[in-house]
């Protein structure tokens, strides 16, 4: 019997959305737990509903009809403002393709959680610490030599790396993972299936992710 805390618990997700006067059912009474220290992987193929789920798990997006508690916190008792500080907090978001801001360099990238965390004025008392750690994250991710370059100037592989130090910037207790590997080669796709799977059994990192690869 697994004895970890649950972190994610959900119950009854359901979510339609409306295609051409048509109801497209994607997600229909969805139940799951996630523990912590868990790596819990969504597999299928494209178009069933992965992503649309993994959104409404870490709150990017609602359910039509649900329940998801975070750690013993309901998504129903918090307003806008609040769901907004407690995912930028507690939890990362790692996609397919990056998201990184083009005019910023790896650097500027992973340090901005931080930024969004604590405001513009408040930030600044916090810089030298954040930065110190986004540096380490750039060094977990194999990229101190890169650290001053722009996304235009990286690899598809590189740039993921970044957007999986940026997503650990805030030390999220959970991350969310939507195709990491969908958009890079098999070579360097195992290397990020490698470092992600390396964060969870070196650190305990805590785990969703969504895949059409079985690997």
């Amino acid at each position: 019997m697994d004895t970890r805390r649950v972190l994610l618990d959900a119950k009854g997700l359901t979510k339609t959305y409306r295609v051409g006067g048509h109801k497209l059912e994607v997600l229909k009474g969805v139940d799951m737990q996630v523990r912590e220290g868990e790596i819990l992987a969504i597999l299928g193929t494209s178009g069933c509903g992965k992503s649309t789920l993994l959104h409404v798990l870490g709150w990017l997006d609602s359910a039509d009809e649900g329940r998801i508690v975070f750690d013993g916190t309901d998504r129903s008792t918090l307003g806008a403002s609040e769901r907004a500080h407690l995912r930028n907090s507690v939890m990362g978001f790692v996609f397919q393709f990056y998201h990184l801001l083009p005019e910023l360099t790896a650097l500027e990238n992973v340090l901005m959680p931080s930024m969004i965390q604590h405001g513009p004025l408040a930030w600044r008392k916090q810089k030298k610490v954040t930065t110190q750690r986004a540096q380490a994250l750039l060094a977990l991710v194999g990229l101190t030599e890169r650290s001053t370059h722009r996304p235009r100037e990286l690899s598809g592989g590189e740039r993921q790396r970044v957007a999986i130090a940026r997503a650990l910037q805030n030390q999220p207790r959970f991350l969310f993972c939507d195709e990491p590997t969908g958009n890079l080669d098999g070579a360097t796709a195992e290397d990020v299936r490698r470092l992600l799977w390396g964060l969870n059994e070196k650190q305990g990192q805590t785990m969703v992710i969504v895949t059409h690869d079985a690997k």
